[in-house]
Formats: C-alpha cells, sequence, structure tokens
C-alpha cells in the first residue's frame, strides 16, 4: 500500500494524505454547522466528519508505521581525522577503544588506526564505527542522523576517551570498517655521496629505522667505492681523483610507505626519483637520494 518512497498507493505521499484528510474533515464539519443552523443535528453531523476525519487519520498513520515508513536506524562507518595528536595519545588509540561523544549519550568504537611514522606529533586519521544512525526518509530523500545531528562531511566530532579527549573532523562516511588508506612496501635505491668512514663502515644490511614500535625502512644492500674529487692544476685543468677516505654508498632500502592519488609518499611526505630522504637506521643517520624505485607488495598493517 505504502511504497519505499512514502507514497500512499504509489500517488500520494502518506503525510500528504494525512493532512489531506484532516483538512477535509474540518471543511466538511464547517459546512455543516454553517449550513444546518442551530439545531443538535447540526452539531451532530459536525462532529461525525471530524470524527471520521480523525479515524481516518489514524488509520493512515498505523498503516504508515506497519509499512516502515520513517525513520530506520543502520551502522555507519565514520572517517574521522585527528590532525596533529602527541605521543601520549597515539600510544593509546587503538582499534576496539569506546569513546563517548561528548554533549551527547552516544557512543562509538574505533576499528581502525593510522598515524604516520614520524616521532614527533604524527597525523592521526581513525575508523569509527556508529551505530543507531538514524535513516529518515522524507519525500522520498534519505538523511543520516547520529546523535540527533545530520551526518555530514565537515562535522566535528568531540570524542572522550575517558583517560583522554579529542576533537576531529569527519571526512568520509559509508560502510566499510577499515581506513581507506592503501599502505604498500617499497624498495628504493638511495645514492650517499662523500660519506664519512664511520658513517660508510657502519652501514650494515639489516639496519632498520623504527617509530613507535613500528619498522619503516630496512636496509637490504650496501655498496660502497671511493668518493671523487674534482682538482684543478694551475694551468687551469681539471682533474678527478679519488678521495683518500670519504665514500660514495649506494643503499637498497626497503620503506613503508602510502600510496594515494597525488603519489607516493614516505613519513606522510611524498617522495620520487631525486627526492632526498633522511634515515634513522638506529645509531646511524644518513642522508641519500633516490636514484630508483619498484613498488612491492601492499602492506597488511595501516597504523
Amino acid at each position: 500500500m505504502i511504497d519505499d518512497d512514502g507514497n500512499l498507493l504509489g500517488v500520494v505521499n502518506v503525510i500528504d494524505a494525512i493532512a489531506i484528510v484532516l483538512v477535509v474533515s474540518i471543511i466538511v464539519a464547517g459546512i455543516a454547522v454553517v449550513s444546518g443552523g442551530d439545531g443538535p443535528g447540526t452539531n451532530l453531523g459536525a462532529t461525525g466528519a471530524l470524527a471520521v476525519g480523525l479515524l481516518l487519520v489514524v488509520l493512515l498513520a498505523g498503516v504508515a508505521v506497519v509499512s516502515g515508513n520513517g525513520s530506520e536506524f543502520e551502522t555507519r562507518y565514520a572517517t574521522v581525522d585527528l590532525g596533529e595528536q602527541p605521543a601520549y595519545v597515539v600510544d593509546r588509540l587503538e582499534a576496539g577503544d569506546v569513546a563517548r561523544l561528548e554533549d551527547a549519550d552516544e557512543e562509538i568504537t574505533v576499528t581502525d588506526v593510522h598515524a604516520t611514522p614520524v616521532a614527533d606529533r604524527p597525523l592521526v586519521t581513525i575508523q569509527t564505527e556508529l551505530d543507531d544512525v538514524v535513516l529518515e526518509n522524507d519525500r522520498g530523500r534519505t538523511t543520516e542522523r547520529f546523535a540527533g545531528v545530520p551526518l555530514k562531511l565537515g562535522r566535528e566530532l568531540r570524542l572522550d576517551f575517558g583517560a583522554y579527549a579529542i576533537s576531529g573532523t569527519v571526512t568520509d562516511v559509508g560502510v566499510d570498517p577499515t581506513l581507506p588508506i592503501d599502505a604498500t612496501t617499497t624498495t628504493a635505491e638511495l645514492e650517499a655521496r662523500d660519506v664519512s668512514p664511520a658513517v660508510a663502515e657502519g652501514l650494515e644490511v639489516g639496519l632498520t629505522e623504527t617509530v613507535r614500535g613500528e619498522t619503516i625502512a630496512t636496509l637490504e644492500a650496501v655498496d660502497r667505492e671511493p668518493a671523487t674529487v674534482v682538482l684543478e692544476s694551475d694551468d687551469g685543468t681539471v682533474h678527478e681523483r679519488e678521495h683518500p677516505r670519504h665514500e660514495d654508498v649506494t643503499l637498497s632500502v626497503t620503506l613503508q610507505t602510502v600510496e594515494s592519488e597525488t603519489g607516493l609518499t614516505f613519513r606522510d611526505e611524498r617522495i620520487g626519483i631525486g627526492t632526498t630522504i633522511e634515515l634513522a637506521l638506529e645509531t646511524i643517520t644518513v642522508e641519500g637520494e633516490i636514484t630508483r624505485i619498484d613498488d612491492g607488495p601492499a602492506s597488511d598493517s595501516s597504523r
């Protein structure tokens, strides 16, 4: 009787039908009073018209409820950008955490966490499960509401986790409990030139860079050769000679990266051929220029 768009017999919206019946009943009752004089039959006719109208309103409202027209409840997953966060928040935040939405009697559950692999104030994004999202169907148009407010992109959420509170911005809403972040493993070749003997000799296969317990770079291979220097003689002749101590080092490294429409990023910075990056490999820090990139298989970790 009432279709998915809330229309009665596919013609008129059920809310409109209720309003029409109510208005018609009032008009009929008014006509009865005006045309019937002051007799008791007039009052009886007006009352009967109103009673019939109200009965029809109640019946239509009941049909609407039985037919499922109105509000429905669903689960949605919202991506929330938390921006830069201090280490004490990042160390505590993990999938399964439950937060209360401030100023509302609603809870959300964290289903996924991604923090850029930097030691100082990383950028954090979380995926959250929102239960009891209200889907309101008004004249065929569906509106999603959570905690009484429309669930729209750009909405600010203030989340109370008990030990700490944070705020973020909704950037996506959907049905996927995992973050839409394409974490990948990338093999790159770096050229480090004019490296001191102490650094060159300390570069060993297996050295790693770790941030918050996660390995983000691993040294896979090392190739060393004497660095060169350019000398100019008194007559202006240019000579290339080997440096007596310094070396040029070629490094093959595996990097934990994120691939997006804008390109490949490492530590939330875009990288490519010609990019210079610095690696803090345990007790040694080395800087090199990327000369080759080979994309590897996707990583399972998004944090």
